[in-house]
Parts: C-alpha cells; structure tokens; sequence
C-alpha cells in the first residue's frame, strides 16, 4: 500500500498533490456516471404572495424574505435526503394561464426515491399541490420540448402558450420548456403554433411524475405576512437585505457553546449595554407592528410548563389565530436560565396592547413573544437546527449594534444547551465533538440544561 513515503529520492508517485486530486476527480465521476439525474420546477410562490408583494420594498421577488427563506430551505431539505444540486436557475413558472417567479432546478441523487421525497418535502412545505420531476431517459414515455433561442419573453410564451391551449411551461435562459406527458400531452397543433411563436425546437425524451406534497410539512409552512413585515421593518429602520444563513457546522456550534461558556457576565460593558439599549428599543417596536397587524401575545398560565407541545402547535396557533402564548420570564426564575436582576432583560420596555393602550412589560417577555412570532413563523422548529436558523432569520431585521445582544439571547444559549461541555466527547487526537446516542452521557433534548442567561462580549465573528 502507498503510505506517501520518499522512494529513491522521490515522492511515491499515487500520493502526489497531483495524483490525488486527480484520484477525488475520478471519483466525483464515476458517481455522477452512476447517479440519477431529473430536472425539477418549484417555488414558494402562492396566491397571497401576489398581494404581499404589493406590500414588499425589494425590487424583485427574488430579493424578497420570502424567496430567501425558501432557497435555504430546500437546500437543507436536498442535503438531509441526499439529492445534490447541480445547476439552479430564475424561471417563470406558467401554470393554468398564470405566471409566477420559479426556479429550475437539475439535481442528482443515488436512488430516484431520494429525489421524490425531497419533492415531496418541498411541495409539503410551501402548500403546492405538487412538484414536477422529470427523470432523464432517453427510452422515457414523454418528451421535453424547447423552444427559442436565448430571446423569449416570459409574457410572450405566457400569450403563445395560452393560444396554444397548454396549461404550463417554463421559461428560463430565454426558452419556453414544456413537458408533454401521457396525462397531459402538447398535441400537434399546440405544437405547431409554438414552433411558429417562439422558434426553435429541441426534444428530450424523459418520466415526468408530479410528485404530491408530503402534508407532514405542512406544519411548518411559513407565515406570508410574518415575512413580509419583517422585510419591511427592516427596510424601513435601513437594514440590509436577509443574506442566506452560513454554512455553520458541527464544529461551529461547539466554538459557539465553549466561548460564551468561558466568558464572564459583563452587563456594566460599555459595548453590552449599547447593544442592549439598541436590542430593547427594536425589539419593543416589533412588537408594536406585530400588534398593529393584529397578532396578540398572552402569557402563559397552563398547568403545563411550556404552552405548546411543539413549534407545529404554536405555528397554527401564529396562523389560524394570529395569537401566541409566550413563556414567562417569572416561571423560569427557578431554572438553570434563571434572569439575574442585574441583566439588562430584566428592564422595562413600553409596548402596545391590541386595545391601543400602552403599557410597560419586562422586556424578556417582550422578546420571547417576539421571537417566537417574528423568526420561527418561517417554520423554524425548537431543535438545534430550527433554532440556527430562527437566530439568523431574526438577525435580518435587527441593526448591526444589537447584533452581540441577539447572539447571546439566542445563538449563545442553544449552542450552550446542545453543544455545550455536558454533551461533549473528544477524539483520539483531543478534538472535541458532539456525543451520539450510543455515547455514555449523552442526553436526550428534553433533558439538557438551559444554559445561564448571561451577557458577555465574544469575538465579532460569532456574530
């Protein structure tokens, strides 16, 4: 076995720098050569989003909160079925005489399932009937046409479509592309009058399926109008447009936990109590515009500590009723998360009531119930990962000086709780790393400990 050892003076030649990437190449080859390939059409554009964007301050609707949510969510969803994006692009997706900003996506699986519960999952989530995969074949029963040559206009193929008399296509790069299956074929006139609009011509034959959504998703399909008056918040106090979440790892999380574990509770730190003041301040006002678009916050007084079982309970709750319950400062006083009086939550906020009144409240009530309406409406459940990406979702509406303050409200403690030194291991070399279920110690999330309610200053880059 080559052990990249010095043979006659010379490096053994299959461990060269060279040797292997050419070696990593091969291999990326021969399991492209081996995967299943589909197209898919898909987006998170519903009727009411067409009345939100009257609403939006971006430009396109692919700047808006709402598309950004729904491109990191897929990409999630991909990794965790194991469907690799190979090539995405902006289309416009026609369906039914209507046009709506969509994505053509190719993707790449090991098994055609993977694809179809990915589809499915997306569907689900974005309460679309259905998502549209084409598998590649070239012995397939249906057949993929394109027409025009890079210059089509989406309204144009919308007008020759509807002459045609076909439902649906898409356009993107400059073509119409329109799947002909055995349900729904483009009969030879229909295909004669889009030859004789858009030019062009080009057939592929492929298994177009449309693959229904998994309604388990539906749960956790996003508030609209949350999206929309966070966008808009944030535009109006001059904060920049969301950017998607980074890629944060395992190794990410752990960082996190350790630093804000090693720091110490400054809250008198001149840096702690500007981004404090600043945080109270947003934070106060969101509840206000919460509350002028008529969601109400009740605390909690269940016989049950925590008001809803899980994020799907309190999602409906945000949804069907525009109503959440938060949970009480008071009742955690008694916990590991206990609110020290010197911390600057433990401070006083002026809010509205649905009644127009105004009234002063703790401002770690205020928060909690903001939270909870403004970032995991997205869909964000009350794990470690739905808990990530509330952090950043929220992080988009909130100015840059209240940033540390968010970071220790949210990030610091999650990663504390699910990364922090109680759910640590190390490998042989001393790196540390999360325990798995079959590693004595470890803990179920039901029964990890809150992490301490402190305020500390940590690297900007944490932020």
């Amino acid at each position: 076995m080559c052990r990249d050892k010095i043979e006659g003076g010379r490096r053994c030649p299959g461990c060269s720098p060279a040797a292997r990437r050419a070696k990593r190449a091969t291999d990326r080859h021969e399991r492209a050569t081996e995967a299943v390939e589909a197209f898919i059409g898909a987006t998170p554009y519903r009727p009411e989003s067409t009345d939100l964007m009257a609403m939006s301050s971006r430009p396109s609707y692919y700047d808006t909160d709402e598309w950004v949510e729904y491109d990191e969510s897929i990409r999630a969803a991909a990794e965790r079925h194991g469907v690799e994006l190979v090539d995405e692009r902006r289309a416009a997706g026609l369906w039914e005489g209507d046009s709506e900003p969509a994505a053509a996506y190719r993707v790449r699986a090991d098994n055609p399932d993977d694809i179809r519960a990915w589809a499915g999952e997306v569907a689900g989530r974005y309460n679309q009937d259905s998502v549209m995969v084409g598998f590649y074949d070239k012995d397939g029963a249906d057949v993929v046409y394109g027409f025009g040559s890079g210059d089509v206009d989406a309204d144009d193929a919308l007008t020759s479509l509807r002459d045609a008399g076909f439902p649906a296509g898409r356009v993107y790069d400059g073509r119409l592309e329109v799947a002909s299956t055995q349900d729904m074929p483009l009969g030879s006139n229909a295909l004669a009058v889009l030859q004789a609009r858009l030019g062009g011509g080009t057939e592929d034959s492929a298994n177009v399926e449309f693959i229904e959504k998994n309604e388990r998703h539906l749960a956790h399909t996003p508030v609209k109008e949350i999206q929309m008056l966070r966008q808009n918040y944030a535009a109006e106090h001059g904060i920049p447009p969301r950017q998607p979440i980074p890629h944060l790892t395992e190794r990410d999380d752990i960082a996190a936990a350790l630093a804000y574990d090693a720091a110490e509770h400054d809250p008198t730190n001149p840096k702690v109590a500007r981004s404090y003041r600043v945080f109270r301040q947003h934070v106060g006002q969101q509840w206000d515009v919460l509350t002028k678009a008529g969601y109400s916050f009740e605390p909690w007084h269940g016989d049950t500590e925590q008001p809803y079982a899980n994020s799907a309970e309190m999602l409906a709750d945000v949804r069907d009723n525009k109503h959440l319950y938060y949970f009480r400062t008071d009742v955690s006083q008694t916990t590991e998360g206990a609110l020290p009086p010197d911390h600057p939550m433990a401070r006083q906020v002026t809010v509205t009531m649905p009644d127009g009144t105004r009234r002063r409240m703790l401002a770690n009530d205020v928060f909690r119930a903001v939270h909870d309406t403004i970032a995991h409406s997205e869909g964000h459940q009350f794990g470690p990962y739905g808990e990530k990406r509330a952090w950043w979702t929220h992080r988009s509406s909130l100015p840059r000086e209240s940033r540390l303050a968010l970071w220790c409200e949210t990030r610091a403690q999650n990663t504390w709780t699910n990364a922090g030194p109680h759910m640590l291991d190390r490998d042989d070399d001393g790196t540390p790393r999360l325990k798995t279920r079959t590693d004595p110690g470890w803990l179920p999330i039901s029964q990890r400990p809150y992490a301490a309610q402190k305020c500390v200053i940590v690297d900007r880059a944490f932020l």
